[in-house]
Parts: C-alpha cells; sequence; structure tokens
C-alpha cells in the first residue's frame, strides 16, 4: 500500500517509529516531513499528506501531530478526505469499516508507542464494508462537491446578470452573445426554437390529420432521409417509443455507404413504404442523393408517374429551398415547411421531430405539452430555479476549469436521447477555441479510469432500469467528480428535456462567449467535398490519401499514446453501420479509456460530420482521430450524378479529413480493408499493446 506521512513537530519522534514499522512490513511510504523538533505548523504538513492522497487514487495518509486532532481537522478541509483521530483500536477499526477514512491521525502526546502501532496495523489492514456505507459516503462527498460548484457557479451567475439571462435570452436580444456575434440577425433570426412548444401547439391537428391520413392510406414504414438535427430527433422517438399498433415504423438512413442503402433497399416493400426527406437548406449532398435514388426507384415501380410516386414521399424543409421546389414539381404527398428562425440543431419541437412522431402513433399533443411545461420553468429569473439555467450554468463553469467532458449516462430506455444531446452540445459551442465534448455511449468505469476532466450527467427513468450500477455512481460521485442528476417521469418528458437541454446549450453557449448557431467548420468541411466531386466530375476519379496512411501496429500505438491529460479520442468510422461493428466499436473506445484515461466518442460517417464535426475543428484542439474507412465492395449509382454512393461516401471522408488537418488535428487513418469487421478486430488486437 502507498502511504503518505506527516508530522509536526509534536509528533516528530513517534512519526519515525511509524514510518520504520510500515516500511518493514513492505509498504511504500512518501514522508513530507517535518524533519525536526523545531516548532512548526501542523496545517501545513496536513495539507501536503491531504492533497497527495487526493491526488492518487488508492492511497492513504498517516499524520501524527500532539493530540491528532490538529491535523484531522486540517486535513479534512480538503475535498475527498476523511480523516480522524482514534484513540482506540475498535474506533480506527470502525472508522475504516464503516467511514473508509483515508487519513489516520493520531496524538504522539497522547498515546503510547504500542497503541499507536496496533491503531495503525488495524487501519491499514481493515478494509471498507461498502453497501449502504457506501452510499453514506458517496452523500458525503456530493455535499463536498456541491459546495465547491458554488463557487465556480456563483461566479458565472454574475456573468447571467451582467447579460439579463434568461429575460434578454426570452427577449431575443442579440446582445446576450456579445461579443461573439459580428451580426446581430445571426442570433435573432435562429431563436424560433424558443417559441416552438406554442407555436406548434397551433399545428398539432393538422400533423395528426395527415398522420393519419397515411395510415389509413396502408403506409406501416417510413423512412426519414436527412442528417445531424434534421434526422435525430425522428431517430431518438423511434428508439425510445416504436410505432404503436398499426402505424408507421419510421426508420432514420443518413449513411451514405453503398451497402448501407443497399441494406435499407432490400427491406423495403415500396408499395408501404413512405419516404420523409428533411432538410432544413434543401441541398444537403446526402440527403439529395438518398432522395434521387429512393425518387427513381419508386416512380419505376409506378410505371413513371410521376403524381403516383409523389404520394410516397414528403418533403420537411425551409420555404423556396431546392428540396421545396423538387417536392412541388414532383407532386410529394406533403411539403411541410420549417420555421426559417429554427435551426435544425434546435429543430426537435418542430417539424423534424413532431411529423416522424405522429406518424409512428405517438401523442405528439402529450410531448408538446411537457416541452411547454419545461419552457415556462426555463423562464424562471432566479437561476438556482431554473432548469435549463441551471445545467448550463453548470456546463459551462467546468468547462471554463477544464471539466469540458460531458459524460452522459443514462437509463437504457432514454438512452438514444444521447445522440441527439451530442449534435446540440457540440456543434453550438464547439468555436473559437472552445467548447464541450459530449460523451455518449461510453460504459461506465472504475473513478480511477476518470481523469479530472469531466462533468457527469445522470438522466434517469422512474421506476425504469438504473441509469447506471448504483455501487459504481457512489464510487464516482466519492472520488470528487460533480454529478447532476435529471429524473424524467415517464418517457413523454422527453420532450421537456428536448427544450431543457436547448436552453441549457445556449446559455453554457453565451456564457462560453461563442455563438451557438454558426457553424464555420461544419461548412468549410462541407465545402471540402463538393470540391473533391467536382475534381471527380471533371477526372473521374478522387485524389488521394491527404494524410498519413502508414497505418502499421506501431504507428497506430505511438499515434494514441502521445495523447495528454485533457485530451479525448475521437473515433470516426466510414462504413456501414450494424450491430457487430457497434461491439467492436465500444471494445476499441473502451480499451482506450482504460489505458488512456482518456474520454472517448465514436461516430459513423458522414453522420459525424453534422454531429460532432464543428467540434472537433473549432473546439479545443484536444481531440486525437482515428478515421476508420473500408473498401467498397458493391456500389451502387446516384441517379443524375457521374459518380456513386462509394465515391460520395469517400468524398465526404477526405472533405472531412482536409478539414481536419487544415485546423491542425492530430488525424490518422486507418484502413479497414474489405471487411470491416475483421479490419476493427486487428485493430482491437493492435490496440491491446497501449499502456504496456
Amino acid at each position: 500500500m502507498k502511504i503518505y506521512t506527516g508530522c509536526d513537530h509534536a509528533g516528530y519522534s513517534l512519526r519515525n517509529k511509524l514510518v520504520d514499522r510500515m516500511r518493514s512490513q513492505g509498504h511504500e511510504v512518501v514522508d513530507f516531513g517535518t524533519n525536526s523538533e523545531a516548532a512548526c505548523d501542523y496545517p501545513e504538513f496536513a495539507a501536503l499528506v491531504a492533497n497527495a492522497v487526493r491526488s492518487d487514487v488508492g492511497s492513504v495518509g498517516v499524520l501524527v501531530c500532539a493530540t491528532g486532532h490538529g491535523t484531522a481537522i486540517a486535513a479534512g478541509k480538503v475535498r475527498g478526505i476523511r480523516a480522524f483521530a482514534p484513540t482506540s483500536v475498535e474506533a480506527a477499526r470502525l472508522s475504516r469499516f464503516d467511514n473508509n477514512t483515508n487519513v489516520l491521525c493520531l496524538g504522539g502526546r497522547l498515546l503510547a508507542e504500542s497503541d499507536a502501532c496496533e491503531i495503525v496495523d488495524t487501519w491499514l489492514s481493515t478494509g471498507f464494508a461498502g453497501g449502504r456505507h457506501g452510499r453514506r459516503i458517496a452523500k458525503i462527498s456530493a455535499m463536498e462537491t456541491a459546495a465547491a460548484l458554488n463557487f465556480l457557479v456563483e461566479s458565472e451567475h454574475l456573468h447571467l446578470a451582467a447579460k439579463s439571462i434568461p429575460a434578454s435570452l426570452w427577449g431575443k436580444d442579440a446582445a446576450t452573445f456579445a461579443p461573439t456575434c459580428r451580426a446581430p440577425e445571426d442570433i435573432s433570426h435562429n431563436l424560433g426554437w424558443l417559441d416552438a412548444p406554442s407555436e406548434m401547439e397551433r399545428e398539432l391537428a393538422g400533423i395528426a390529420a395527415f398522420a393519419d391520413e397515411v395510415r389509413k392510406a396502408g403506409f406501416r414504414r417510413a423512412v426519414l432521409v436527412g442528417t445531424g438535427g434534421s434526422a435525430l430527433p425522428a431517430e431518438v422517438l423511434a428508439r425510445i417509443f416504436g410505432p404503436a399498433a398499426g402505424w408507421l415504423n419510421v426508420f432514420v438512413l443518413d449513411c451514405t455507404d453503398p451497402a448501407a442503402v443497399t441494406a435499407v433497399e432490400i427491406s423495403l416493400d415500396l408499395e408501404r413504404t413512405l419516404f420523409v426527406v428533411a432538410s432544413k437548406s434543401g441541398s444537403t449532398p446526402e440527403v439529395c442523393a438518398l432522395e434521387r435514388y429512393f425518387w427513381a426507384k419508386v416512380l419505376q415501380r409506378s410505371n413513371g408517374d410521376a403524381s403516383r410516386a409523389g404520394q410516397h414521399f414528403v418533403a420537411i424543409t425551409d420555404a423556396g429551398t431546392e428540396l421545396d421546389q423538387r417536392a412541388s414539381a414532383n407532386h410529394y404527398r406533403r411539403v411541410f415547411s420549417n420555421p426559417p428562425d429554427i435551426t435544425s440543431r434546435f429543430s426537435a419541437l418542430g417539424h423534424f421531430g413532431l411529423v416522424p412522431a405522429a406518424l409512428m402513433g405517438i401523442d405528439i399533443g402529450r410531448l408538446v405539452a411537457r416541452a411547454k411545461t419545461m419552457a415556462a420553468a426555463c423562464r424562471e429569473p432566479l437561476p438556482t430555479l431554473n432548469p435549463g439555467v441551471t445545467l448550463g450554468t453548470l456546463m459551462s463553469a467546468l468547462a471554463a476549469v477544464g471539466r469540458d467532458k460531458l459524460t452522459l449516462f443514462f437509463s437504457p430506455e432514454l438512452a438514444p436521447l444521447g445522440a441527439w444531446i451530442e449534435q446540440l452540445v457540440a456543434g453550438a459551442t464547439g468555436k473559437q477555441g472552445r467548447g464541450i465534448v459530449p460523451v455518449d455511449g461510453e460504459p461506465p468505469c472504475a473513478p480511477a479510469g476518470y481523469r479530472a476532466d469531466r462533468l457527469f450527467v445522470v438522466v434517469k427513468l422512474r421506476g425504469g432500469s438504473p441509469a447506471t450500477a448504483v455501487e459504481q455512481l457512489e464510487a464516482i460521485i466519492t472520488a470528487g467528480h460533480p454529478v447532476y442528476e435529471i429524473e424524467l417521469g415517464d418517457k413523454y418528458d422527453v420532450g421537456a428535456e428536448f427544450f431543457r437541454w436547448e436552453f441549457a446549450t445556449v446559455v453554457a453557449a453565451s456564457l462560453l462567449e461563442v455563438n451557438p448557431f454558426d457553424e464555420p467548420a461544419t461548412v468549410e468541411a462541407g465545402k471540402a467535398s463538393r470540391g473533391l466531386l467536382d475534381s471527380y466530375r471533371q477526372t473521374g476519379k478522387l485524389p488521394g490519401a491527404l494524410g498519413v496512411v502508414d497505418t502499421s501496429d506501431s504507428v497506430i500505438v505511438k499515434h494514441l499514446a502521445a495523447a495528454k491529460p485533457g485530451d479525448y479520442l475521437a473515433i470516426d468510422a466510414f462504413f456501414q453501420p450494424t450491430p457487430e461493428r457497434d461491439s467492436l466499436l465500444g471494445a476499441i473506445r473502451t480499451l482506450c479509456r482504460d489505458r488512456l484515461h482518456l474520454a472517448t466518442t465514436v461516430g459513423y460517417g458522414p453522420r459525424c460530420i453534422h454531429v460532432t464535426g464543428q467540434l472537433h475543428k473549432g473546439g479545443a484542439n484536444t481531440g486525437i482521430f482515428l478515421q476508420l474507412h473500408a473498401s467498397v465492395t458493391a456500389d451502387l449509382p446516384i441517379p443524375d450524378e457521374p459518380f456513386s454512393f462509394g465515391v460520395l461516401r469517400d468524398a465526404q471522408r477526405l472533405g472531412d479529413l482536409e478539414a481536419l488537418q487544415a485546423h491542425g488535428c492530430r488525424v490518422l487513418q486507418v484502413d479497414c480493408g474489405m471487411a470491416p469487421d475483421a479490419g476493427l478486430a486487428k485493430l482491437l488486437e493492435t490496440l491491446s499493446a497501449l499502456g504496456q
């Protein structure tokens, strides 16, 4: 066992004897002094020992002063330290067994040497009981953490007051985001999400009637082609609720890998399938490609009758976009006009979320009512009573002191919500070298696996499965990590969470002094991809690899091993998602987290470009990137384009790579070959050398 020791002049003699004894028993002892009987102040040595124990997980401390009381009081001022001055062997034993004390304090003028030795021996050899005692220790630690957080949050409250939040936000005042906003209209024209719960109430009946019309027409499947914030609300709701009896099963397709497109196509009964084309801009490349592909298939099945084929298509877009025009020309069954002042990231409570929800038979009125209740709560002027301000302030305050890895734990029933929170937080805050890194889907581990760069948010369902094992969460709290808990009464409270997280993220962005509504780095990646496609149109080929292509085992290990404290690992996989690959990627991220103590994220391309791409390039340059890709084995043509889905996928990957490199990001390409499963298994084996 590693033991840190210290004493004042009154404990000098006993401390020396105890150090010799503990070393003779095989313990590793680090002594901080004092080194003579000259008068000194015990708080100095208590602080040295207490801070060492706090920083070195699994270690303990032994302090000696005249009575043990002074060093116990002083050491106990350090967060995470449970110091105790026993006067009997049984008291020492119980302090470890019941209270998990980690610093033992002894009275050099009160205890005989033999008694002190027996107390130390018993204390060191006694283990912690855990169970109900663990829950109690966790509550103590939570009190300490809350007290520490209050100091941070109070300073953020001063910033809130200076910006008049939440009043100025509700007043749609662009000054809320000063000095980050050069053009005030960029802000004021993007705040329609604040009113969405109330405004959408007027459209609920029409949306529900449309969904009922589609159901009665015999449709049983809907494929939503979209990406990022335009698609993720539908996926969240589909995976949390699923279709009600007799309603449509909604599937989100946002992958341009030809194998993924083929897999969806062969699963469809086109006669009973509705295609929902979702794009705010109406010109997103992957959305346009997928729309053209399935339009051609349905048109062929309809014997070239566009009016008949159009009954299988619905568009959600802004008025006047290319998609809006195509939908009108091709007689789409319906076009839902997205409010122009709601960006796609903040559109969960608009048409992008509610239309797919209605198709599934979800009670959209109930969903919106929960959002309205949360919106009303977020008008509360007192920060501590405002749920959106409370969460947003906590996120920004901790990010400012290095805890910028927002680690999400969910009850399994709510886990799909994480992907939507990820795109919201990453896209809104990752600007100007600042940002909050959302960590979704990373399995929990022992506290020793986490660095002091985490904020944990636990989202649990009342009566549902636990978000993580109680003992595991208690251990994380006891280790001093900040944990914020949110409880949903039932699944319909997801509507409230959509609004809470939108409001909180905008508050956090304001305090971090970034514009939550622009996406310059994402635009850069898209521009690079379009340039590559233009080149392909002229030359018939894409350029070669733009970065390091030597992906030998040693290069991969060296790339990751160079990570520093505060870094995070982002794995972006540009091939078809499958459950088997989910499992392999999960194993890879867990191994890297455990060996390198890094926060980890995993995403499939091209979704990851829209979800976390802005943060990766515009946030702090603390990411270590692995860009995984695989060969195309069976390609698919895109109607009216000279390039295929395989070429589009690779252009998007290379465009993202180009943008990452332009921002000086540490990125390595890894070729998983013709068989991605085998490639991932090999990568997992390679990474087993990390930390050895």
